[in-house]
């Protein structure tokens, strides 16, 4: 079967001459990812978008997201996950909107909104993502929740009570349900608030159970995978230092119980997914950050580093076709 490379761009060109999928088998067809979508080619692959979260960070999947939609592959994928802020720019590219998302990133207004540190004076979240996906996604930057029910979109969350690594696509029923879908994917233990519960669960972050979604992907059918990631290759995760362990242990031991055997395991997974990457061979295609991209923390709003982290993101797919539009 040919590399990944290979089957997006022959998708795009397929996309390019042929009629764009009705939304309404899109909808039937693009929950399950190991079928094919309506509107793609039989070609034996099923391919995945894959975005890797990181709070602030996500800023570098937001930027390499707008350059796939820019370059022409935004309806090559039978399936779209999300992970943590992942999630975000994951919703917005399944909505044909990856170009639009950039700007809330660097919206001085919205950033300081969504992540103020001083709020926990208060007794308030962090992270107020409550306020992002219910006010900026509705009133500033409308996300059109629909269009994104209607497409292939997988946003990945952690079970609070059993620490299960769960694909919230068979609990979004209503548009009503995708905003809770990504307060679920992304909320940080400690700091963006309780357990977000859907249809009668409790969930936090994605990344915890499952950093890179490849593990749920590929039981589900997938063939190939394009993976958005903010780290640089070199990078290795390492403990926190054991003030923050123990906050987070508190923290998990009081809302989600279930957690505390992903939080122990995490740097582990996070090698166990690595191999798992590596062993796919030309079936995957890393989009990564350079070794020489600036560190952007989880909570980070310099809107300048910000800025520059979408362009670097932007650059990376953007070289590999040898296009720019940015």
């Amino acid at each position: 079967m040919a590399d990944a490379l290979t089957v997006l761009t022959r998708r795009r060109e397929t996309q390019r001459s042929g009629p764009r999928p009705d939304e309404r088998e899109t909808q039937r067809s693009g929950a399950r990812p190991g079928h094919r979508r309506e509107g793609l080619p039989d070609d034996g692959a099923r391919i995945a978008l894959v975005v890797e979260g990181g709070g602030s960070r996500a800023t570098y999947s937001a930027g390499m997201a707008a350059a796939l939609e820019d370059q022409g592959f935004g309806g090559c994928f039978d399936a779209v996950y999300g992970v943590s802020a992942g999630s975000l720019n994951a919703a917005w590219f399944t909505a044909g909107l990856a170009r639009e998302a950039m700007a809330p990133w660097v919206d001085r207004s919205v950033m300081r909104s969504t992540i103020s540190p001083r709020r926990m004076l208060r007794g308030g979240p962090v992270v107020d993502l409550a306020h992002l996906v219910e006010q900026v996604y509705v009133h500033e930057f409308p996300m059109p929740f629909d269009r994104v029910l209607a497409g292939p979109f997988h946003p990945m969350a952690t079970d609070a009570i059993t620490g299960a690594s769960t694909d919230l696509r068979p609990l979004l029923t209503t548009p009503d349900d995708v905003p809770r879908a990504l307060r679920a994917s992304s909320t940080l233990p400690v700091l963006a608030g309780p357990p977000v519960p859907l249809q009668g669960r409790r969930f936090v972050d994605g990344g915890l159970a499952e950093p890179v979604a490849v593990h749920t992907a590929l039981a589900a059918g997938i063939t190939h995978l394009v993976v958005l990631r903010t780290h640089a290759a070199a990078h290795v995760p390492v403990e926190p230092p054991s003030v923050v362990d123990a906050v987070v242990r508190c923290w998990l031991r009081r809302h989600a119980p279930g957690v505390l055997g992903p939080w122990r395991d995490r740097v582990a997974e996070a090698a166990r997914t690595e191999a798992v990457l590596d062993g796919l061979g030309d079936h995957v295609l890393q989009i990564r950050p350079p070794a020489d991209a600036p560190a952007v923390s989880r909570t980070s709003t310099d809107l300048g580093l910000l800025g520059e982290a979408l362009q670097v993101g932007y650059a990376q797919v953007s070289t590999k076709w040898g296009y720019s539009a940015l």
